[in-house]
Formats: C-alpha cells, structure tokens, sequence
C-alpha cells in the first residue's frame, strides 16, 4: 500500500515543488507528470473528497478543479489539476494590453457559466489564490461549495461578481506594489465598483477602458 492514483500505485519521491502556485491553507503543491499535484499536509482536508471526486467531472480551463485524486492507503490525501506555465508570471495586469485582458476575463466567465451549471459556488478567490501568467487562473477550489438549487441564474450573477471583486483586488493589489497613492487606489475601486449587477465583468471592462491602452492608462487619467 501507499499512494495512489485511479488505483495505481505512484512514487511521489522526488517531485519538485511549484513555488508560484499559491498552497497556503492547501497542501503542497508538486509537478507530476503533465500535471499540478496537491498533496494535502498532515492533518489538513482542505476540500472533503465527494466535493474533489464531483468537480472530477465538470471541464474548465481557466478555473481549475481536480482531475484525478489522491490516496495514501484508503486516506484521501489530495488530487492533480492542469499544469499552468511558469512562463510570464511576473506580468502585470494593469500594463496588460486592454483587448488582452478583457479576454483573459471573458475565459473566466465562460468557466463561471459552466461551474454555475453544475451548482458550483466560488469561495476564496482572492489575489492569493489566483495566478496570472497573461491569462488569469483560479487555481485552490478547497473552498468551493456545492449547492442545492433548482435553477442557477442567480448563483451565476453571484459568481459573477465573486470575479469582479477579485479583478478589482488584483488591480489595487499592483497599484499598491508600485506605490500609488491610496486616493487613486479608492477612485480606481469606487469606479470599478459602478458595474451593475446584471453586467458582466468583461463589458464593464470594455466599458469604461475604452480607447486607453490598458488599465494603466486609466488610472492616470483618473487619478
């Protein structure tokens, strides 16, 4: 006996860690194979495993769920996830062309409809839990929540805004690392914050970004 993975024995001696891929609160992450492999610490479930074995079967590519899990003996001990590149993790988004991050937005929304579909409710998605590589990931779902509902407009608009909140947290997040003032900081929050409840995140974004080269361009000319 030992780990498992779909029933086969696997050796997790060895693997490197991924230090960009955010485990506080989640377990270690490693690369295994093609794959992002969490492994839970000792004494820690982040996530129970009906939750982990459900979001098995629901595909998204930007949001990113278990795909295969993970057992030490009969212990669930953690599950894999896609692979995301290291490549460009220092970017930043608010010098991010605008037609270019509007989409990396609209990627997740297309998640969001999906996950919405299947009763799935976002918890969590902070700055910390997400990675950004020119496209944005959502990358520790231990704190989504399956629900009981009959119909899912409701929670899509829900999960809607989850994202907006997390977009206008990353942005004053790369504001405040580049030393802007907390007045431009508030504007730049009390504008995103106009979104109405039934828009989306994207068309908010082409909305008031449009004819500016990218996020940092409206700042400035707010201020």
């Amino acid at each position: 006996m030992g780990y498992r993975i779909d029933n086969k024995d696997v050796d997790l001696s060895g693997l490197r860690q991924l230090t960009f891929v955010p485990s506080e609160k989640a377990g270690d992450v490693y690369r295994f194979r093609n794959s992002a492999l969490r492994v839970f610490r000792e004494g820690e479930t982040p996530i129970d495993k009906e939750t982990a074995s459900y979001f098995t079967d629901v595909s998204t590519e930007r949001i990113l769920l278990p795909r295969k899990l993970l057992f030490y003996n009969n212990a669930f001990k953690g599950y894999t996830m896609k692979l995301v590149s290291q490549k460009g993790a220092g970017k930043k988004i608010i010098t991010t062309p605008t037609r270019d991050f509007v989409e990396c937005v609209e990627a997740l929304e297309k998640d969001i409809e999906v996950i919405s579909q299947k009763k799935i409710l976002l918890n969590g998605i902070t700055p910390g839990y997400s990675l950004y590589n020119g496209e944005l990931y959502l990358v520790n779902p231990a704190n989504y929540s399956v629900l009981e509902l009959e119909r899912s407009e409701k929670l899509e608009q829900l999960n809607e805004f989850q994202l907006h909140l997390l977009v206008t947290e990353l942005v004053a997040a790369e504001l405040r690392r580049m030393k802007y003032p907390q007045s431009c900081i508030s504007n730049v929050k009390d504008l995103f914050g106009l979104r109405d409840v039934d828009q989306t995140s994207s068309s908010f974004l082409k909305e008031i970004i449009d004819g500016q080269e990218n996020i940092k361009e409206l700042v400035k000319r707010i201020g």
